[in-house]
């Protein structure tokens, strides 16, 4: 079972995208630094049967029309 905030599995799922290279985040303060940080340690529970457990829940990934490379 996966136990972290939604906001930090979020993030962790964004350092787990293979199609992204940098997770920008915005931050005021260093405690919203500090918070933010806190994905790195989220990411690894994020294994790849975790992750498509969260697409069929939320069942909206975008259909590829092409390769526009």
């Amino acid at each position: 079972m996966l136990l972290a905030q939604q906001t930090l599995c979020c993030r962790a799922a964004c350092l787990k995208n293979p199609h992204v290279s940098t997770v920008i985040t915005g931050a005021s303060k260093v405690s919203q630094v500090t918070e933010n940080m806190k994905a790195l340690d989220v990411a690894p529970q994020l294994t790849a049967e975790v992750l498509e457990r969260i697409e069929q829940i939320l069942n909206n990934k975008p259909e590829l029309v092409g390769d526009f490379r």
